[in-house]
């Protein structure tokens, strides 16, 4: 057994013994812990909201366990390190969504490489030997979702005066369900008649990088996870008419993370930030860390500027970048808030996590759950059941009965500020959008697939 391996061990034990002061009513000190291998499923029996942070904390720090290295290897965790020890993070040995939509030479959709062989063409013109981030379909890395297939919203513009960047990755299980199906060359696609069915296992990662430059500086970038990836240069892709990539440093800023378990075939929800991307906008047990109080500047919002979102949706500055609006060289920089605080529940479950061995003195102790959803009808999975998600609203499209947490917001925060920046008003979640885009079409929850029709 090496050094390592001893000290990762050592980390390990000294959870399970000695889990974070104060652990919240409802969390299990056996699962309260760093390690590389995240719950198996989601299963509550106290505090639900406990449980699924649990669930979702867990999950975020095997995801992002250092990976061993090689294409051989993609997806297994490093077990001889630590979670603040450098290196690549299991989730992005995962495929990307690039590497599984794949074409020949005359642009026809072929099969992708298989799991385990890092062969590919990537979208900047390579053959996937260096980390990309970005579309083939140019510009679409530059755009969040929107509740319209086929249809992008707005980009985001960070305070370094920066386009957001997002990219999709699908872990083994689901990147051979899609392999095997012919669905990424448009064969064999499923309908409400013939419903998809994504393995148990299923794991699906969405994350918004924000790149960094000058105006960042060393003491901000060291509270981030930064990574080195080849993404779209805007003035030079203008200059010379076509996409030109440039390999440039990345800071993860938000991370969804969606995970298919026995109990919940609709998934299980959940979705971190960075702390300092906005000021907090909860009061007491609710209020999330302010990147001022630790000297540190906002990633996406300006404390000179009046605390509301901008610019308006809609307005010229938020229509999704294409080549008929094509991204600016020097763009304007967003005014984002947090518009709904992330529930107390949530937020005393990250202080717990923040504190555990392996997490308390890097840089993940500067992320945090603000969101978690998941079903409570699992029968029969299908198009028809959207799982009756909880949390859910008042107003609700579907709502899980209320005794199931008699305090239970009925609008809680369940987007991103990175990813759903302009949609932390409007009726409905990630479940609920997945079920009408994709689930309801026989999909499966699975945005991706509902995109290849």
């Amino acid at each position: 057994m090496t050094v390592k391996h001893v000290v990762a061990a050592l980390v390990v034990s000294a959870a399970l013994i000695a889990p974070a002061p104060g652990r919240p009513e409802g969390a299990s000190a056996v699962d309260l812990l760093a390690s590389p291998d995240r719950l198996d499923d989601l299963t509550t029996g106290g505090d639900p909201f406990a449980a699924a942070a649990t669930f979702a904390w867990r999950a975020f720090i095997a995801l992002n366990w250092p990976a061993l290295a090689g294409a051989a290897d993609r997806g297994a965790p490093d077990r001889g390190s630590a979670p603040g020890d450098p290196g690549e993070r299991v989730w992005e040995t995962f495929k990307s969504d690039a590497e599984l939509f794949q074409v020949d030479g005359d642009g026809r959709p072929v099969a992708p490489s298989p799991w385990r062989s890092a062969q590919a063409r990537d979208a900047c013109g390579g053959d996937n030997r260096e980390r990309t981030v970005a579309s083939f379909r140019p510009f679409a890395d530059f755009n969040q979702p929107s509740f319209t297939i086929g249809a992008p919203a707005n980009p985001l513009v960070a305070q370094n005066r920066e386009y957001v960047r997002y990219e999709i990755r699908f872990n083994e299980a689901e990147f051979l369900t899609f392999a095997s199906s012919g669905w990424t060359e448009g064969r064999n696609l499923p309908d409400a008649s013939r419903p998809a069915r994504f393995p148990v296992g299923s794991i699906a990662v969405k994350a918004a990088w924000r790149p960094l430059n000058a105006a960042d500086p060393p003491s901000s970038r060291a509270r981030y996870y930064v990574t080195r990836a080849a993404i779209v240069a805007v003035a030079r892709t203008l200059a010379e008419g076509h996409v030109v990539c440039a390999t440039r440093d990345l800071a993860l800023v938000g991370l969804h993370i969606v995970i298919k378990t026995s109990s919940r075939p609709q998934w299980v929800w959940s979705t971190f930030e960075h702390v300092d991307n906005v000021p907090p906008a909860g009061a007491g047990e609710a209020r999330e860390p302010d990147a001022k109080d630790a000297g540190a500047p906002y990633g996406f919002f300006d404390p000179s500027r009046p605390a509301k979102l901008w610019p308006p949706l809609g307005s010229a500055d938020t229509l999704p970048v294409d080549w008929s609006n094509l991204p600016k060289p020097d763009p304007t920089p967003m005014q984002v808030v947090r518009r709904h605080p992330v529930d107390s529940a949530f937020m005393a479950m990250n202080r717990a996590f923040w504190a555990l061995n392996g997490v308390k003195g890097t840089v993940w102790e500067h992320y945090m759950l603000v969101a978690a959803q998941w079903p409570t009808s699992a029968d029969p999975p299908g198009p028809a059941n959207d799982g009756a998600y909880f949390p859910g609203r008042a107003d609700g499209e579907s709502l899980a009965s209320q005794s199931y947490r008699s305090t239970a917001p009925t609008q809680p925060n369940l987007v991103n500020t990175t990813m759903e920046t302009y949609l932390q008003d409007e009726p409905s979640s990630r479940m609920a959008c997945h079920q009408k885009v994709s689930n309801a079409r026989g999909d499966d929850f699975v945005g991706t697939l509902a995109g290849v029709r």
